[in-house]
């Protein structure tokens, strides 16, 4: 089983939707209002051109990132078991590997995203911290048993971008006090009141990847994501900071991963 994350380069745009005052409802979610954004940049990778005018209906999205307590909540609820218990392995990096490299941890899960949590390592297992090693399936699982959905790919540009620009790439330069992942709201939300735009973990989407999805886009503007795939996309980036990946995150860089993937670096939030 051979598993991707080394997304794509970061693209440029502009929206041309205006911020609106955050409304947080009852279930802890923003909602966002409709409207238009440019997607895509030309002079980038091949998937993320060309530049292309997108409209979002109207929706709602999770303020914050699914944290650990939320998660198991659900799992106290339901019972469920994750993609990485059914495996009986999780996949994780950490400062000190040979460039952040990835790993088998054996029993690893949402649980014990590494082996042997230290000080530096201990910020994945709070309670308000972002889960992680949950996959694509697993997320779904979630949001569904809350009635919600995933967002899909341009719901959550459309939401992160709050009515701006895609604004700087990040980089985790490891001076905030957070080598891995932060608490959900460890820091200022963007326009539209949602926390974690960019950085801390990356974030599953509905939509399949593909190369093609801004070319045929902008050709045909009706035209729907992929109905069929290997990987799905995932957004926003992460506190990993791979060769192939790192100076590239920001809220147009796309990311990509098999759907049964448990990396400790990958979270979600739920739309509506």
């Amino acid at each position: 089983m051979k598993w991707l994350l080394c997304p794509l380069l970061a693209a440029a745009g502009c929206t041309a939707a205006a911020p609106r005052a955050p409304t947080l409802d009852a279930d802890g979610m923003v909602h966002v209002p409709a409207g238009e954004f440019l997607r895509g940049r030309d002079g980038g990778r091949a998937d993320e051109a060309p530049p292309h005018v997108v409209h979002v209906e109207a929706f709602d999205i999770d303020a914050t990132l699914v944290t650990r307590a939320a998660f198991a909540r659900f799992v106290d609820e339901t019972g469920y078991v994750t993609s990485a218990e059914h495996l009986g392995f999780g996949m994780a990096s950490k400062e000190g590997m040979d460039d952040w490299a990835w790993a088998r941890v054996p029993h690893g899960s949402w649980r014990r995203p590494f082996d042997q949590p230290d000080a530096d390592t201990s910020t994945f297992l709070a309670a308000d911290a972002p889960v992680v090693m949950v996959t694509y399936d697993d997320a779904t699982a979630y949001c569904a048993h809350a009635r919600k959905r995933l967002p899909t790919e341009a719901e959550w540009e459309y939401a992160m971008r709050a009515g701006g620009p895609p604004g700087a790439r990040y980089v985790n330069e490891r001076k905030d006090g957070y080598v891995y992942v932060s608490p959900v709201r460890a820091f200022p939300p963007n326009a539209w009141g949602i926390y974690d735009s960019i950085g801390n973990v990356w974030q599953w989407t509905a939509d399949y990847y593909a190369p093609d999805t801004y070319a045929r886009a902008a050709a045909d503007p009706g035209s729907r994501p992929p109905e069929r795939g290997t990987k799905r996309v995932l957004r926003g980036g992460s506190w990993w900071c791979g060769a192939c990946t790192c100076e590239g995150y920001g809220l147009v860089y796309r990311g990509k991963a098999e759907p049964d993937a448990p990396f400790n670096n990958n979270g979600f939030r739920c739309a509506r």
